[in-house]
């Protein structure tokens, strides 16, 4: 995964999570929603950190 892709999918997840933040509000499906996207944050960076500087 190159480090452009990388980052633009750690910006949709964020953005995603920003929007249900403030569509749902203090459900139980935005507590979900951002179980998820942060745990998928999470595991880009630590793809990130452990092959992306490797890449040329």
């Amino acid at each position: 995964m190159s480090n452009s892709t990388r980052w633009t999918l750690v910006s949709i997840l964020i953005a995603a999570n920003v929007i249900s933040n403030v569509v749902l509000g203090d459900t139980w499906v935005q507590i979900t929603v951002s179980v998820i996207t942060g745990a998928a944050v999470v595991a880009v960076l630590i793809d990130y950190l452990l092959r992306g500087r490797r890449e040329p």
